[in-house]
């Protein structure tokens, strides 16, 4: 069983007892808390390695509960989960010494990933904390220390450098030589100043001038990247300061979510209230008996009532479909399946439709030709494909399906002949919500979630997806799937 106590504080009985389970399997030792009382009940009773919390608790928030736990002074990592994962919250939580931040939802690997990140920390602390009244102030001795310590800052993912009272660099890990673009090795021993001459670093070296005595956070932006940088002082027994340690974190991924959420969240809305809108004026019509008391003028506008529910009922099961997918994460134990019956059955779904409007459709496969996928999930891929083919195709245009072995690959291709999208738009045709704006897809009614779906699924399974277009000639999607073998 691995070593660590964790203690998990979370409103939601699902999230909570997940984490709990995928803790569990990999053998540490979990607690759940419902509340923030329930929280600090638990730690009066027990020590903890770690705790989980969420931002969001019935009786006060996550950042009140951490203030009162660094009030105590308790030894244990603190990472908070959330669904509100915003840049302020985070830098709050930061502020108040929040130890990781973990924005929901978040896959095993993630958890797992940041418990185990933590709980290194803590035996990192706990071994630096006796180093310094092993080693004397300089800290020198750190630099070529091929202890423990070492090893756990070179597995840190976030860049690490300790500087001693004089200014000089003492010890830097991988991730921080990455950073500054040089090795660990020419770090050593340099003044900090011209180790960080980057202009990026000058809230860095203005703090370290000032020589903190308490832990400073700061903001910084390298490139593309934003980062944020953490300075904390070492201490000698009798409270001296010995130099300071820089932890540099990439935020990049928590900003990018945040505004990606922001987006989401505000198409979302504007995507419910335009039907929910339409619906209330009809019902207004209905109830006014604006067209007199005769039922039959009333029909056509109970059947757009009607058109829009669908429309807001389809984009209730993309939503949840989306949902499901992130949360259920990759499929285990996947058998190969043969492909023809599935593209046979996706097609008869779609005759009809295709039918009506005289477009032909031509299926060639590999005989007995299979691949590594779950067949709900390849369904799913193929009604959106095939669907999107037909929709966005012209009258008596074509939609062609091949699948064939490339490269040790299933390749499957989904051709149209129909509108095409220009080539700007090609980048943002999976993003949640995107519908191309031209005069001809105006009346082609969508809600821009399925190629979202599509992507997810293909993801999921191990493949991936390409797509070529040309404006006014047609469509292709290039799907590729681990193979399973010829029958």
């Amino acid at each position: 069983m691995k070593q660590g106590k964790i203690l998990v504080v979370d409103d939601e009985y699902g999230i909570r007892t997940g984490v709990r389970q995928i803790l569990e399997m990999e053998g540490f030792t979990v607690t759940e808390a419902e509340t923030g009382r329930e929280a600090m009940e638990a730690l009066d009773r027990d020590p903890f390695d770690v705790i989980l919390i969420d931002y969001r608790l019935p009786d006060i928030d996550g950042l009140t509960l951490l203030q009162a736990i660094r009030s105590r002074e308790l030894d244990l990592m603190t990472c908070m989960i959330t669904a509100y994962a915003n840049i302020e919250t985070a830098i709050a939580a930061t502020r108040q010494g929040i130890d990781f931040f973990l924005p929901k939802p978040f896959s095993p690997d993630d958890l797992v990933g940041v418990v185990e990140t933590l709980l290194r920390h803590k035996a990192l602390k706990e071994e630096t904390a006796a180093l310094r009244r092993a080693h004397e102030a300089s800290l020198l001795e750190l630099a070529s220390e091929k202890s423990q310590t070492h090893s756990l800052v070179e597995s840190l993912r976030d860049a690490v450098l300790v500087v001693n009272r004089d200014g000089e660099v003492v010890l830097a890990n991988r991730a921080m030589a990455a950073l500054l673009d040089g090795s660990e090795a020419g770090l050593i021993r340099r003044p900090v100043d011209s180790v960080l001459a980057a202009e990026a670093f000058a809230p860095v070296r203005e703090a370290l001038g000032a020589s903190p005595s308490g832990r400073k956070v700061l903001d910084m932006e390298i490139g593309e990247s934003q980062y944020m940088a953490s300075l904390c002082p070492f201490h000698s027994e009798q409270g001296e300061v010995l130099g300071h340690i820089l932890t540099v974190s990439d935020i990049s991924e928590i900003r990018r979510l945040t505004l990606e959420k922001s987006r989401f969240i505000r198409t979302m809305i504007h995507e419910f209230r335009s039907p929910l809108g339409a619906i209330k004026g009809i019902l207004e019509v209905l109830l006014d008996r604006s067209l007199g008391d005769v039922l039959g003028p009333y029909l056509p506008i109970v059947e757009r009532a009607e058109k829009r529910l669908d429309a807001l009922s389809e984009l209730i099961g993309n939503l949840l479909s989306i949902s499901r997918i992130e949360l259920e994460g990759r499929k285990a134990a996947i058998n190969p399946i043969a492909l023809a019956p599935v593209f046979n059955e996706v097609m008869d779904l779609h005759r009809e439709q295709a039918r009506a409007r005289g477009i032909a459709y031509d299926i060639e496969t590999e005989p007995g030709l299979s691949a590594v996928v779950d067949a709900e999930d390849l369904r799913t891929i193929l009604m959106n494909l095939v669907g999107n083919a037909i929709k966005y195709n012209r009258d008596h245009g074509s939609i062609r399906i091949r699948a064939a072995r490339v490269n040790g690959e299933v390749r499957i291709d989904v051709a149209d002949t129909g509108l095409g999208v220009r080539a700007e738009n090609l980048p943002h045709i999976f993003e949640e919500f995107f519908r191309e704006k031209r005069r001809e897809t105006r009346e082609i009614e969508g809600n821009g979630l399925g190629l979202a779906i599509v992507k997810r699924l293909v993801d999921r399974s191990a493949g991936r997806l390409e797509v070529t277009s040309t404006e006014g000639r047609g469509t292709t999607f290039f799907l590729y799937l681990p193979a399973g073998g010829t029958a």
